[in-house]
């Protein structure tokens, strides 16, 4: 597969990496499997760009960053409000634009949300390592998979995604406005039952979910950690064991902790159970001092909606 260049880097932002939907079937080994923090707003900018849902995009953290863009192509902006400007022009999000060598992109601060997603017609095409590109710092795989963008770096597409550009329609595309997420609305999780789950007394049970908990600034890709009426007596001689994306993790200090994207392989922290990717995603997006509360999921209802959106992006 031949490639061009398609992005120089200006300025990487505070926290900006590649992400495609993250390496599967190796956490024996003790690699985490990555992917994008916002399953959701990821899988938007690629559908829209009529992408295969595993193509690799930027992952931008917090903003402030900025691209050359060094050929002819289309990208997809969708997640947090960053007032992205394309040559100083304001450039809309959920929607795709076209671009071509020369022109600038920026991103400003975040307004709402915290995370967004550039994408590009065809994917990026970074080196693969244990079949995906997503960086995931702390497993140091290699150099390309283990660093956040840097000033200058090259960001190369294939030639035949800059083909497929000129025989293709220049009409944008735009995610449908119900499907456009609100960054600011109370966030409730829905909490499915499980792990140390019968372990924990009732009493505990109903504190984690009736507290109202906040976003504390140890919030990153590992997990959230969480702030709130501290939850005592939990369970201690645990073996550890395979840890679960969603999973709530509940510590000697009783401030839960939901394990993300770049957790831990393996863990021996009592659990109270999991929460959905979906959930996960809407979690991304909330900053620090955000408030968060849990209620208990049904299980049938929490895979009718999982199968559902998995169906819809054709994974």
């Amino acid at each position: 597969m031949t490639t061009t260049s398609a992005f120089e880097i200006i300025k990487p932002g505070i926290h900006s990496l590649i992400q495609d939907l993250g390496r599967f079937g190796y956490q024996h080994l003790g690699i985490t499997p990555g992917g994008p923090a916002d399953l959701h707003s990821y899988l938007w900018a690629n559908k829209i760009l009529s992408n295969n849902s595993n193509m690799a995009s930027i992952e931008i953290h917090y903003g402030l960053i900025s691209l050359t863009v060094l050929t002819e192509t289309r990208i997809a902006i969708c997640g947090a409000e960053f007032s992205v400007t394309i040559n100083d022009e304001p450039a809309l999000n959920w929607q795709t634009h076209n671009v071509k060598a020369g022109d600038i992109i920026q991103y400003g601060g975040a307004k709402t949300g915290k995370c967004g997603y550039l994408a590009v017609l065809g994917g990026l095409q970074t080196e693969q390592i244990y079949q995906s590109r997503s960086t995931v710092i702390r497993d140091e795989l290699s150099e390309s998979t283990s660093t956040p963008l840097y000033k200058r770096q090259i960001l190369p597409i294939t030639r035949q995604s800059v083909k497929q550009l000129t025989a293709g329609s220049l009409t944008c595309a735009r995610v449908p406005r119900h499907y456009i997420p609100n960054y600011s609305t109370p966030l409730i999780l829905g909490l499915l039952p499980c792990y140390q789950w019968q372990q924990l007394t009732l009493q505990q049970q109903q504190q984690l979910l009736t507290t109202k908990y906040q976003i504390s600034a140890q919030a990153d890709r590992m997990g959230y950690r969480l702030t709130g009426e501290m939850i005592a007596n939990l369970p201690t001689t645990l073996a550890s064991e395979g840890i679960a994306l969603g999973s709530v993790q509940l510590p000697a200090d009783g401030q839960p902790i939901i394990l993300l994207q770049d957790r831990q392989t393996i863990g021996g922290y009592p659990k109270a159970g999991v929460i959905s990717a979906l959930d996960c995603s809407k979690l991304s997006q909330r900053q620090q001092g955000s408030d968060i509360t849990f209620k208990l999921e049904n299980p049938a209802v929490s895979r009718y909606k999982t199968q559902g959106f998995m169906h819809f992006f054709d994974l």
